[in-house]
């Protein structure tokens, strides 16, 4: 009798997204250490919760999630879309919309997919780095500390520490021949674009540090409480 309650309840809260299911012998692999207006999985997340391979993330317009996995962590300000998996040596954060910062000890703690394309550390060094997605096909990178590597479909080029970029998928050929601009607020290609079969780098000023709070947070040991 008891055991047939239990089985409703928790079906019920299954059903309600308030309980998400983990299969038998799934290791947590990240803790959440900040969450305001976030859901994990569908439901709604707090700071202490559990991560899991497969775990996806949302947050509301004015929400915010920050998530530490290993010697790496995470941030998501608002409506922002991510979701991980675990990965050899850490863990692979695949943004699918919105704005994801991160910051890593080792080149191998997180690796950040869009689209297929990967952005991660060049090296074992403290690195803080910043992707914003516009489109299926567009995004800019920022590498607020250390270098990163950008690779898709067997190309790669690196963002040296300091820069920004807006970066084309797939360019069409009239786009990779400069008869059509690929961002509206860029009329002109700037001198010393590079062209890849794969993709387009659009380097542009700095611009400034966007979410100070965010980055001084981001760049803290990822061991700290």
């Amino acid at each position: 009798m008891f055991r047939r309650i239990y089985t409703i309840l928790l079906v019920y809260a299954l059903a309600m997204g308030q309980l998400p299911a983990r299969g038998a012998g799934v290791s947590p692999i990240g803790v959440v250490t900040q969450a305001l207006r976030a859901n994990i999985s569908s439901a709604n997340v707090s700071a202490g919760s559990t991560v899991y391979d497969g775990d996806s993330f949302t947050t509301a317009s004015d929400g915010l999630l920050r998530v530490r996995v290993g010697t790496a962590q995470f941030y998501l300000p608002g409506q922002s879309a991510v979701n991980l998996h675990a990965a050899p040596g850490g863990a692979t954060a695949s943004l699918t919309s919105g704005r994801i910062v991160f910051s890593s000890a080792k080149a191998a703690a997180m690796d950040i997919e869009f689209s297929q394309a990967h952005i991660r550390p060049t090296s074992d060094q403290p690195t803080v780095g910043q992707i914003t997605a516009f489109s299926p096909r567009e995004l800019e990178v920022r590498a607020q500390r250390g270098a990163l590597q950008f690779s898709y479909k067997g190309e790669t080029d690196v963002i040296p520490e300091g820069s920004s970029c807006r970066v084309l998928l797939d360019p069409t050929d009239e786009e990779a021949s400069g008869g059509a601009p690929a961002f509206p607020d860029q009329a002109e290609p700037k001198h010393g674009r590079k062209r890849r079969k794969a993709f387009i780098i659009f380097w542009s000023a700095f611009g400034g540090i966007p979410l100070p709070f965010i980055i001084h947070e981001a760049i803290e040991s990822p061991h700290k409480p």
